[in-house]
């Protein structure tokens, strides 16, 4: 191939990874399409890799508990609108869901790990706490008369 300048090359690697992108995402769209297929993005999952290396199962545990509680925000604001406005088939429906929320939350919450469940909690201590001195200082207030335990 013969390039006259690093634009025209440019455009010509662009186009040749534009053809390859294309024939990956027609082999990909049947399966991501398919309803029954879940996944997460290769970060996220390389996230939560690292996190049951390091504390275990209970990282799942965790993470999935958080995120239907998530997920169970969501439903309750949508819950509100339908209320709000009077729609109460969709009120219905929504309800339908968070009581499956509520009730795969419990299910989860009762699901025991293998282990790291101690290391988890040391973790989140420590990263919680340290966020919380952070938010404290941003605000020029200390914990000791935050949380009323200055000696007056």
């Amino acid at each position: 191939m013969d390039f006259s300048s690093v634009n025209d090359f440019l455009k010509k690697a662009t186009s040749a990874k534009s053809r390859e992108r294309q024939v990956i995402d027609d082999e990909l769209d049947p399966f991501l399409s398919d309803p029954a297929t879940f996944g997460v993005t290769p970060e996220l999952a390389k996230t939560i890799d690292g996190l049951k290396h390091k504390y275990g199962d209970e990282a799942f545990r965790q993470i999935g508990i958080f995120c239907l509680g998530k997920w169970l925000e969501v439903h309750q604001e949508i819950l509100n609108q339908h209320i709000e406005n009077d729609a109460m088939d969709g009120a219905l429906l929504t309800m339908n869901d968070i009581s499956k929320l509520t009730l795969t939350i419990q299910t989860v919450d009762g699901i025991g790990s293998f282990g790291g469940d101690e290391d988890w909690k040391r973790m989140l201590k420590n990263s919680v706490g340290q966020a919380f001195l952070e938010h404290l200082e941003e605000d020029g207030l200390d914990p000791m008369s935050f949380f009323g335990r200055r000696k007056s």
